[in-house]
């Protein structure tokens, strides 16, 4: 996993919710690669599939995930 783009990701959905290409354009980044890596992130349970529209939500695992990493 690439912990750069790992932490860019939960710091982001941290402000709000974003889908794949949200996110990829937010961080500038190509969308497989965002795609694979929220993969992994919801697989490890510090993200979530919102209720709404195919976005993704940050869960209380991945907000200790930030704080532990501040």
């Amino acid at each position: 996993m690439d912990r750069g783009l790992e932490r860019a990701v939960l710091e982001l959905l941290a402000e709000e919710q974003h889908s794949v290409s949200g996110i990829a354009d937010a961080l500038d980044r190509h969308p497989v690669t965002v795609d694979r890596q929220c993969y992994d992130l919801q697989t490890d349970g510090y993200i979530a599939v919102a209720t709404s529209g195919g976005t993704y939500r940050l869960t209380a695992k991945g907000r200790e995930r930030l704080a532990a990493d501040e």
